[in-house]
């Protein structure tokens, strides 16, 4: 059971959080003997906590993991405990999402839960965080878990940006030619028009067709319907429901190029993982089980926590990964020597090293052909349609000669 507490420290500072225990005298003892004074203590309702859970989901894209975990690996790396890195970084911290989250850190550690589960009922962090930070608490090897977190959030962070960064003169190139299809539909083909309607003659192929565009998107069903696509993708956006994020990611993932690039990372950070958790000391069947929580591309979950089963009644890892068909030939080729000769964990970085080699690779085959690609398609289609307005035009002067 829990309950909903306000309460100050012996410094005098207002806290609030959540305590678990049996009954309310049980929760008001837990709180004073962390040197709490109640304020305020009743059990959680449901409204009230999905209010908190709803909360904690709208602070998440503003949260910063990347500051937030390398933070946490300075202080636990410098000898403090889980529960005082938290507390310094309560007090040192200017945003408030991260005293907020940082804030139920601490209220459910204090508690007693573990920091692993802790971790899980934010909604805060990914699968493949909260499984590396299980493997820590069970290893005893947070602070290390903790800076990987900071290293691998800062490299993914900055794959971002570079996307990002090269998406954004082929997003204005697209933006442009549809500025300029606008202005030629609404602008200029009315004003052709009655010129070949008053000569007898029949408008160029163009003009129809650029025409008969301006109509139907004039027409009240088509605006209305129009709106309505508008609406229903913001508002699908916005609640970002797993269903689209799935569908998103399946019609990524046919896509060439892209989708290779996506598939490399997602079974590079699935190797990484795996290795960490093997020089962690945690066992095999249990580091492929936390591993394939880690795959960020849901669809590959399964068949990488089948990987576990068939390690579990004796197949050899190296032919449990061929068989899944995910990985190139040459990441099972690697694996079978480093289990032959029990090297397992160098082996399983040194793949992860490959992949992220054919990762990057993809991505900058990717970056290096999208722009050129954007701007001969799109000058193709502007160039196309002035030739041909400027046709149009030139027929008019024939027109006229007559």
């Amino acid at each position: 059971m829990k309950f909903q507490y306000i309460a100050y420290d012996g410094q005098g500072r207002r806290n609030s959080g959540l305590i678990e225990a049996e009954t309310l005298a049980e929760a008001r003892h837990k709180l004073a003997s962390q040197n709490f004074y109640v304020e305020r203590l009743e059990k959680e309702t449901d409204k009230t906590a999905r209010t908190r859970s709803q909360g904690l989901r709208r602070r998440r894209g503003r949260f910063n993991r990347v500051r937030f975990f390398a933070a946490l690996a300075v202080l636990m790396e410098a000898g403090l405990t889980i529960d005082q890195a938290l507390r310094s970084m309560a007090e040192a911290s200017k945003s408030h999402s991260e005293r907020t989250i940082v804030a139920a850190l601490l209220n459910d550690i204090s508690a007693g839960m573990r920091v692993s589960e802790s971790f899980a009922r934010l909604d805060a962090f990914s699968n493949d965080v909260l499984a590396l930070i299980a493997s820590g608490e069970r290893s005893a090897k947070l602070p290390l878990v903790m800076n990987t977190l900071a290293t691998d959030l800062t490299r993914r962070q900055e794959q971002k940006k570079a996307l990002i960064d090269a998406a954004i003169y082929p997003a204005f190139l697209i933006l442009m030619m549809f500025v300029a299809i606008g202005v030629i539909t609404f602008v200029l083909v009315p004003g052709l028009e009655p010129v070949f309607e008053s000569a007898d003659r029949q408008s160029p192929t163009i003009i129809v067709m650029l025409s008969m565009l301006r109509g139907a998107l004039l027409s009240p069903p088509v605006m209305l319907s129009l709106l309505s696509a508008a609406f229903l993708l913001f508002a699908t956006v916005i609640m970002k429901p797993a269903e689209l994020g799935r569908f998103f990611i399946y019609f990524l993932l046919k896509t060439p190029l892209v989708g290779s690039f996506i598939r490399l990372s997602a079974l590079t950070r699935y190797l990484e993982s795996f290795a960490l958790l093997i020089s962690n000391s945690v066992s095999v069947p249990d580091a492929l089980s936390l591993a394939a929580d880690c795959c960020p591309i849901e669809s590959f979950r399964s068949p990488l926590a089948a990987i576990r089963e068939k390690v579990s009644v004796g197949e050899r890892l190296a032919n449990a990964l061929e068989q899944t068909e995910l990985f190139p030939k040459s990441v099972p080729a690697l694996i079978a020597i480093g289990d032959d000769v029990n090297k397992l964990g160098a082996v399983l970085n040194n793949a992860a090293a490959v992949l992220r080699f054919e990762t990057e690779q993809a991505s900058s085959r990717f970056l290096a052909l999208l722009t050129p690609a954007i701007t001969i398609i799109l000058g193709l289609l502007v160039g196309g349609l002035v030739i041909s307005v400027m046709t149009a035009l030139l027929s008019i002067n024939d027109i006229a000669g007559l």
